[in-house]
């Protein structure tokens, strides 16, 4: 399989948890170009506190990472966003047009604290959609509010945003709750795409693991719908259209 689109990947080195040198983040690339993606999108984090990245330091990390891939044999088309940590800060970012939305501009990818929600989450995502951007909520699947309650990606989902699976959770990366969680929203169909979440070229070995785990159980029309035409819809602004 081909044309597959990665929209949530940590190949870019040295500017937070993903890969650790130059070398590590192209190998991650040539993996996953291996298993059918075609395009990778980096998504470095933005979360004050502990990468405490602005939208020049990911521009500049980007920049300085691309020179190494030049001459580079199997690798993907590649492009920038950023997985913006939804606290006050980062969402005035966003709003100020400080952040680093998807290729486009016309989504951004979203994560928030384990354990709870904020507040004011379903205003905070409308005003993003009234800003022009799709939100969207980067591993569900992950989160202890919706281990307790899975109709709150429900509410989300009709305030605008769009989910998306962190594939290896499927097979138990993140334990047995965040797996429990995966199977149910993928069974729900409330995943509106799928992606890697790759921070070392070892992860996409589970990523490819858990997309044979979906296409034995829902065929190939769900790997295309989840790697393909979902992450094309999210990038081109239609997904919730």
């Amino acid at each position: 399989m081909s044309g597959l689109i990665d929209l949530h990947c940590h190949f870019v080195a040295g500017i937070d948890d993903g890969a650790r040198s130059p070398e590590e983040g192209i190998e991650m690339l040539q993996k996953l170009k291996e298993i059918g993606f075609d395009r990778v999108i980096a998504t470095p984090h933005m979360r004050p506190g502990l990468w405490d990245n602005r939208r020049e330091d990911l521009l500049a990390a980007y920049e300085r990472m691309l020179p190494s891939l030049e001459g580079q044999s199997g690798l993907p088309e590649v492009g920038l966003s950023s997985e913006h940590y939804f606290d006050d800060v980062v969402f005035e970012r966003i709003l100020r047009g400080e952040a680093v939305p998807y290729p486009g501009n016309k989504a951004v990818l979203l994560e928030f604290y384990q354990i709870d929600f904020p507040y004011s989450i379903d205003r905070g995502l409308a005003k993003i959609r009234q800003a022009g951007m799709v939100p969207v909520l980067a591993h569900p699947e992950r989160y202890r509010a919706i281990w307790n309650d899975l109709e709150i990606v429900e509410r989300l989902i009709d305030v605008g945003a769009v989910c998306l699976l962190d594939t290896a959770a499927l097979i138990g990366k993140y334990g047995k709750k965040a797996q429990q969680a995966s199977l149910e929203l993928l069974e729900r169909e409330q995943y509106f795409a799928a992606c890697s979440d790759a921070h070392r070229p070892s992860d996409v070995a589970q990523v490819l693991e858990a997309m044979t785990l979906i296409e034995s159980k829902y065929g190939r029309d769900e790997i295309e719908s989840l790697f393909r035409d979902g992450p094309e819809r999210i990038l081109d602004g239609t997904a919730r259209s």
